[in-house]
C-alpha cells in the first residue's frame, strides 16, 4: 500500500482500506454534483485524486469581491431550488458555489491528468454548513474582556 499522505486528499489507489470498494466521493460545491470516482493509481497524482473543487480565491478575497450584494441574495441566486442551511451562524458567502471552481472544470482536470475514472454523479438536494462564525481565538478574546 502506498505510504503517501495528502492533507484532505481523496485516496485514488486500489485497496487503500480493508473494506474499500475502490470508489471514493469527491464533493464539489453545494449546488453541483458529488463525483463518484475510481482512482487510477496514477504515479504522477501521488496516489490521490482531488478532494473537492478548490477555491477560486481565498475566503477573504471572495467575501471582498461580493461587494454590495447581500448574502441572502447571493444564496438565492446560486442555490435556487436547493435546501441550504447555515446551522450555527449567518450565511458564510465564502462557502457559496461562486467561491469554488465549476464542476465542469474539475471534471475536465481529472480527465486531462488521468487522476480517476468518474463512475457516477450524485445530485444535491441540499447542504448544511456551519455558518459565518468568528474564529475561536477572537471569540475567546472577547469573552476575556
Amino acid at each position: 500500500m502506498p505510504s503517501s499522505h495528502g492533507k484532505g486528499a481523496t485516496p485514488a489507489w486500489g485497496n487503500y482500506a480493508a473494506d474499500a470498494t475502490g470508489l471514493t466521493l469527491i464533493p464539489l460545491n453545494m449546488a453541483e454534483p458529488v463525483l463518484v470516482v475510481k482512482g487510477r493509481d496514477a504515479a504522477h497524482g501521488l496516489g490521490f485524486s482531488p478532494h473537492g473543487a478548490g477555491r477560486n480565491f481565498s475566503r477573504t478575497e471572495h467575501r471582498r469581491r461580493h461587494g454590495t450584494i447581500t448574502p441572502e441574495a447571493m444564496l438565492q441566486a446560486e442555490t435556487a431550488g436547493l435546501d441550504i442551511r447555515f446551522h450555527a451562524g449567518p450565511i458564510d458567502v465564502s462557502e457559496l458555489p461562486s467561491g469554488y471552481k465549476k464542476a465542469a472544470t474539475v471534471v475536465q482536470q481529472i480527465k486531462d491528468y488521468g487522476l480517476a475514472d468518474i463512475e457516477d454523479y450524485i445530485d444535491p438536494f441540499g447542504c448544511i454548513m456551519a455558518g459565518n462564525q468568528l474564529p475561536f481565538w477572537q471569540t475567546n478574546k472577547r469573552a476575556r474582556r
